[in-house]
């Protein structure tokens, strides 16, 4: 089928997130008491603005199954949108570790005295690869080749990111808020650490197909998660969900650059395969 290729799947992803996005927004407005804490509507509005990314997201997952064929190594090659995505998310994460800092100033709870400042400390860590990344992305140069498992920090990151929601945060009445969460970080850990194998060289093709299905889940679950808490702070209401704002900004940012480096990866290494090992190999790009 024509219609089952990497390209449409990320169309769906992104109609996925956007629906999924408007929905919860929608939902959180009409169909929330802000002073009870319970949905007026018994929940239907909240599965609806889950079941509809993750819909979605099952869809773009199987079309990139099986699309597997086009599935090859990355290609080193100038790509300003993925420079600025991962710019964007590195600021976004130096800003949530500052804040994060701040508060954890004053008293807090013996035990978020232990996770939360490791959590603090990889978020300077990893917003400082993705910095040193957003260079190697503009310049076009193969930054990994020096330290090819540098993208460990983002996958530490992610770790402590799906502890800390688990342990902490995954507590609201809502089954369908702590779906959000968890899920949403299990998958952006997934995604991250598949990032980290396909730039250092480690099964690629396996590592390229597996990270756009992990990377898909992180973007119509996570991202549409955490901008739409974001987009209700702006729209003057409280809520922000579970999650301290400043993690989620910073969880954010990286669910953005997954989507734009999908989006990118496509466009520079996707490649059409041969249906059997008599055809010939396709060309492909030469690396910087």
């Amino acid at each position: 089928m024509k219609f089952v290729n990497v390209g449409n799947a990320l169309k769906v992803t992104c109609v996925g997130f956007a629906a999924g996005v408007i929905l919860r927004v929608v939902q959180m407005l009409y169909f929330f008491d802000y002073d009870t804490g319970f949905y007026t509507d018994g929940g239907v509005a909240a599965w609806i603005s889950l079941g509809v990314p993750a819909a979605a997201g099952l869809l773009a997952a199987w079309m990139c199954f099986r699309s597997r064929r086009a599935f090859g190594p990355y290609v080193s090659r100038p790509n300003g949108w993925a420079g600025a995505a991962s710019l964007l998310s590195g600021v976004l994460l130096l800003v949530s570790g500052a804040v994060q800092a701040w508060e954890l100033r004053g008293s807090a709870p013996e035990a978020y005295r232990v996770l939360h400042p490791l959590f603090v400390v990889c978020c300077f860590l990893f917003g400082l690869t993705q910095l040193w990344a957003a260079w190697g992305f503009f310049r076009g140069k193969t930054l990994w080749r020096k330290a090819p498992l540098l993208y460990l920090l983002g996958t530490l990151w992610g770790a402590f990111y799906v502890i800390l929601v688990y342990v902490y945060y995954a507590r609201s009445s809502s089954l369908v808020e702590n779906l959000f969460a968890v899920l949403g970080g299990v998958c952006t850990l997934l995604a991250l650490f598949y990032l980290c194998k396909l730039l250092s060289g480690v099964d690629e093709a396996g590592a390229a197909k597996r990270l756009f299905v992990t990377g898909i889940f992180a973007v119509v679950l996570q991202f549409t998660y955490t901008c739409s808490n974001l987009a209700l702070f702006l729209l003057g209401r409280t809520y922000l969900g579970e999650i301290p704002p400043a993690m989620q900004l910073g969880a954010m940012g990286v669910a953005l650059f997954l989507l734009v480096f999908l989006v990118t990866f496509r466009k520079y290494s996707l490649v059409r395969s041969p249906k059997d090992a008599a055809e010939p190999s396709p060309r492909r790009y030469r690396s910087s």
